[in-house]
């Protein structure tokens, strides 16, 4: 593979020195642009949505502010209800394994023993028990259990 040298060909300048320069000093020999159009009915449409879509944040603001608590309980039933069906469906996965579900009956069954032993047979161990859950209550409304609603 040989490269073959070509020798530079010769450019006609006479046509280039032919053609009149513009002049900046000159305002006209400048190009001069057309004059703006009126606004159509495609670019007011445009501008309408533009308006619309930077209105978004704000408008979303103010209607979480107006209906916040409503809101909050929407997407708490909403997330409480997938919750739900998620702790459902991996039960019924686990239900389907061989040998488990009896084996969680047993366990039931055992607790359930226990705890008739431990609480429900003797007074002393049931009244324990009530004081136990008379003291849960109180954690939870935060105020004794003996007070009178007015």
């Amino acid at each position: 593979m040989e490269t073959e040298y070509k020798e530079p060909q010769n450019v006609n300048t006479a046509l280039q020195n032919e053609m009149p320069a513009l002049d900046g000093t000159n305002s006209q020999t400048l190009a001069k642009l057309p004059p703006a159009e009126e606004p159509d009915q495609l670019q007011m449409i445009g501008a309408k949505i533009s308006q619309f879509l930077a209105e978004i944040p704000q408008d979303l603001n103010k209607f979480y502010s107006a209906y916040k608590t409503p809101i909050i309980a929407l997407a708490v039933f909403l997330a409480s209800f997938v919750i739900l069906r998620v702790a459902l469906a991996m039960l019924a996965a686990v239900n389907d394994i061989p040998l488990v579900s009896p084996i969680f009956e047993l366990i039931g069954i055992g607790y359930t023993g226990w705890f008739v032993f431990r609480y429900l047979l003797k007074a002393p161990t049931r009244k324990e028990l009530a004081a136990e859950i008379a003291s849960f209550k109180r954690e939870i409304t935060g105020k004794n259990t003996t007070e009178t609603l007015n």
